[in-house]
């Protein structure tokens, strides 16, 4: 089979392989990969910037999101048949560290990942365990699935910032996780939704428009603080989404919030600043996580179904697996909200 593979630990080392497909064991399931996104952390891998809970093992098959159909399960498997659709997610912990334990597997320190710490999704096939294969409702397409995994980083924090109807958000960052926040705060009723980005992001910036956001602020050329306020009657926004893979934005990150105001944290970067002060007098909540939990994947799954979130709204460039170097190219050069490779 045809797969995307990190050859070497040097920075941008890959090759497409023909590699042999993977039996399951007794409790997996082998999935025939029909739709995979590209995504930030699968380039990090790429150029080697990537630091993790685990060292990344090479040689690797690349890649984390996906959907596909099932061509063959193991004696044990009795959630899906061959045939299935699914989408899959992607992280298992240990299962018996404190964290794994209280039901918080993304915090555990062993965990294992696919195209991460194990063999990924940018294959013609992959082998999964069937705790980590969902079935997908009628009516979901394979395209929409192939984002299930940064769709649930959206519903993982939501669950944080808890959303009132009415209420303002600033999303920083128009790529694939904020846009994905945009849709989903928007079927929660949240009423002024400002997307904030820059000068590369005018693509970006006409697909927040047609996917409703309120207003669009290019902070290559505005201020966003004072244009936030402005929005809001000086009031700042209720909930802010940092979202933009850039530890500049902690600059004003904290000054977009209204008092009381909430912030989610999605860089992933080793180090930035912010003023303590402001966090203080402003009585602000800032929530970090990673990764997500099997609830909010399956929420996800039905925003999916719901038909108030698309993932295919966001598909701007396909790719077959053998045109690995073009779509990276391209999601480098930001030239995509979200790249796919189909089969």
């Amino acid at each position: 089979m045809k797969a995307i593979v990190k050859t070497e630990d040097r920075p941008g080392s890959y090759a497409v392989l023909d590699v042999p497909i993977p039996d399951p064991g007794p409790g997996d399931v082998l999935v025939e990969m029909k739709a995979m996104g590209l995504c930030y952390t699968d380039v990090s891998i790429l150029n080697g910037q990537y630091r993790g809970r685990k060292p990344v093992p090479v040689p690797m098959v690349m890649g984390h999101e996906g959907a596909g159909v099932v061509a063959k399960i193991g004696e044990k498997v009795r959630s899906v048949n061959a045939g299935t659709l699914v989408g899959l997610e992607a992280l298992s912990g240990c299962g018996v560290c404190h964290n794994c334990r209280n039901g918080d597997k993304n915090m555990c320190s062993n965990w294992d990942h696919l195209g991460i710490t194990y063999d990924g999704t940018f294959a013609e096939y992959v082998r999964v365990p069937e705790r980590l294969v969902h079935p997908l409702p009628a009516g979901v397409e394979l395209a929409d699935a192939a984002v299930l995994e940064p769709l649930s980083l959206v519903a993982r924090s939501l669950e944080h910032l808890k959303p009132f109807v009415g209420e303002s958000a600033a999303i920083i960052g128009p790529g694939s996780v904020g846009l994905l926040h945009l849709q989903a705060l928007r079927a929660a009723g949240v009423s002024k939704t400002i997307v904030i980005g820059l000068d590369v992001d005018a693509t970006r910036f006409e697909i927040a428009e047609r996917l409703g956001a309120t207003h669009v602020v290019n902070a290559s050329r505005e201020n966003p603080v004072e244009t936030v306020m402005k929005i809001t009657e000086g009031r700042g926004a209720d909930m802010v989404i940092e979202a933009a893979s850039s530890p500049k934005v902690w600059d004003y990150l904290l000054d977009l919030a209204a008092a009381r105001g909430r912030i989610s944290t999605f860089g992933l970067y080793p180090e930035s600043s912010f003023n303590p002060l402001k966090l203080l007098r402003s009585g602000l909540t800032i929530y970090g996580d990673v990764a997500f939990l099997e609830r909010h994947f399956m929420r996800a799954i039905e925003w999916l179904a719901s038909g108030k979130v698309s993932g295919r709204a966001l598909i701007t460039k396909r790719f077959r697996l053998e045109d690995a170097g073009e779509a990276f190219g391209a999601f480098q050069a930001r030239e995509t909200v979200k790249c796919l490779f189909e089969r």
